[in-house]
């Protein structure tokens, strides 16, 4: 699983945008896309796991966690817009 992979959840198809881990949990941004694999604007993050070398996903519905990964996410984003800045 990396970034610009397909997957589906519930019958609706997603490109994962970011992946992250913290404390040993894999998580996932995601957008929905449509029949062209057009985004549709629906943003959604999931908590990945892995078992016997097959991904799970599932949405992210407690306001705690969901607070929590909101930030690393945002986080990782700020430090990847100063480490291309750095370079540029």
């Amino acid at each position: 699983m990396s970034k610009e992979d397909i997957i589906t959840l519930n019958n609706a198809d997603y490109v994962i945008l970011d992946i992250i881990e913290n404390a040993g949990e894999k998580y996932l941004y995601v957008v929905g896309i449509d029949e062209e694999q057009m985004p549709n604007g629906t943003y959604k993050y999931f908590k990945a796991t892995t078992e016997n070398n097959e991904y799970y996903v599932e949405e992210i519905t407690n306001p705690t966690i969901l607070k929590t990964v909101v930030t690393l996410f945002a986080n990782n984003y700020y430090q990847d817009s100063i480490n291309d800045e750095q370079a540029a």
